[in-house]
């Protein structure tokens, strides 16, 4: 996946915006200790079934955190990142939505 990068004043204030009206709604998710405790566990565990190294797959933190904040809260992840999610679903079921 391709990072976002704001390089306009424009796209800068458009997200700032995106922030502020999801803030507003409470639709913002920020990972609770225990899910960052349990994020922990599931790299370990990714790191011993799936091969996975740490070291070298910085998007995966933030993937398994995404994952088991959606867990947390009922939702459904929706990416294109077959292969990571896949493999974090095979550790802790989540709902997910490739496109």
């Amino acid at each position: 996946m391709t990072p976002v990068l704001l390089v306009s004043t424009e796209d800068r204030t458009r997200l700032h915006d995106l922030f502020r009206t999801f803030r507003r709604l409470g639709r913002l998710l920020v990972p609770s200790e225990e899910i960052y405790e349990a994020a922990g566990r599931v790299l370990r565990q990714l790191q011993a079934v799936h091969g996975y190294r740490l070291r070298q797959a910085n998007s995966l933190t933030h993937e398994v955190l995404i994952a088991l904040s959606a867990r947390a809260i009922g939702g459904t992840v929706v990416t294109q990142s077959q292969r990571d999610f896949l493999a974090i679903q095979s550790i802790r079921p989540f709902k997910l939505s490739l496109v």
